[in-house]
């Protein structure tokens, strides 16, 4: 049997997201002979830890902000973690995110490193922390056993910026599972809506959306724009307002079952971001039938390959003209849909965590 070590790092600060639910999805599915370990007891608010079903003793506390709260359980996490380190009783290490505190308990035992991109090199500015984790990031990914990049676009930039060796880099994508078993009405939405999905920081390119989309609501006035994510900020409706879009524009915080629900009555939804690592909203999408118009930039071509249309993020008329064309287009959007339903079949978790496993047995083999 073959323990993995796992720390708690990602659950400390991420209440949801892309790299909690990678971790969640990639312990629950490790083939046999491989038995996944997690330091406990431990701080947490994360909302896919319950999935495990692991019978795990996570603790919160009643006190000040989550701000707050998550830096206590970081430190308290990895103070955990590191005992559990000390113990030596597993046979590799996989960090949750690029937290160094590790280093020094680690002794021989090897680790590896997922890698999920480069949005604070490339976007420093827009993002907090961003030097410290560069730096953290570089020493663990020169320090790992082995490195697994979510796709090729984060493979390329792992030699780009590290200069590493591509034969220590595994690609291994994300896999798909639907978010609920049954979906759930948001109330207060209307059809017809184009859907935007995430949070709306610098290089997701939310301003780029609006501006696209003020100039689809002339064409279409029922239409509107719904963002399931974080309340507008006051700086995002000033924007709206100069665009004359306002009153067309809602954000919800929606569960996973609302979540689907928003994806399966969609007109269309639309992924302007800049830059990413690997784009899980776009298989949510596909596994709803949701029509998908995404930036043709980073990793999204390889993703979504022909089950998606493509325009230019830094364009905001292409995006609205890409957006146009799905909403205008019905026979054509049906036949992407189709080919994003076949795609879809290539992307399991099953499938990312045998590949996971192959990694860790190279990795001790190292």
């Amino acid at each position: 049997m073959m323990k993995i070590l796992y720390d708690t790092q990602v659950f400390a600060w991420q209440r949801f997201g892309g790299i909690s639910r990678y971790f969640v999805e990639l312990m629950r599915h490790m083939p046999q002979g491989v038995s996944p370990v997690i330091p406990a007891p431990f701080f947490s608010e994360n909302a896919y830890l319950p999935d495990l079903g692991m019978r795990l003793p996570v603790k919160r506390l009643d006190m000040g902000t989550f701000r707050l709260r998550k830096k206590l359980y970081e430190w308290a996490d990895n103070s955990m973690a590191r005992q559990q380190l000390r113990a030596r009783q597993f046979d590799l290490f996989h960090p949750t995110y690029y937290n160094d505190y590790f280093m020094g308990a680690l002794g021989k035992k090897p680790f590896v490193l997922t890698i999920h991109d480069f949005t604070h090199e490339r976007y420093p500015s827009m993002l907090p922390d961003s030097a410290k984790v560069i730096r953290r990031k570089k020493k663990l990914a020169h320090a790992a056993a082995r490195i697994i990049a979510i796709s090729e676009n984060t493979r390329r930039d792992i030699s780009d910026y590290y200069g590493i060796d591509a034969a220590k880099i595994d690609v291994i994508h994300h896999g798909y599972s639907s978010l609920a078993k049954r979906e759930e009405p948001v109330e207060g939405i209307a059809a017809p809506y184009i859907l935007f999905v995430g949070d709306r920081k610098g290089y997701k390119n939310f301003s780029g959306l609006a501006e696209a989309f003020a100039g689809l609501s002339r064409a279409d006035s029922a239409l509107r724009l719904v963002c399931a994510g974080g309340p507008l900020s006051t700086s995002e409706l000033k924007l709206l307002n100069a665009l004359g879009i306002k009153d067309k524009v809602m954000a919800v915080q929606a569960t996973n079952a609302q979540l689907l629900w928003l994806y399966r009555h969609a007109e269309c939804f639309v992924y302007p971001s800049l830059y990413e690592g690997f784009g899980l909203p776009i298989l949510e999408a596909f596994g709803a039938g949701c029509p998908v118009a995404v930036s043709s930039t980073s990793c999204f071509p390889e993703v979504a390959r022909d089950g998606a249309v493509y325009f230019d993020p830094a364009d905001p008329s292409s995006i609205g003209s890409a957006v146009a064309g799905v909403l205008n287009d019905p026979d054509g959007t049906r036949s992407v849909v189709r080919r994003a339903s076949a795609i879809l079949r290539d992307y399991s978790w099953e499938r990312t965590s045998h590949l996971t496993a192959d990694t860790y047995r190279r990795a001790l083999k190292s």
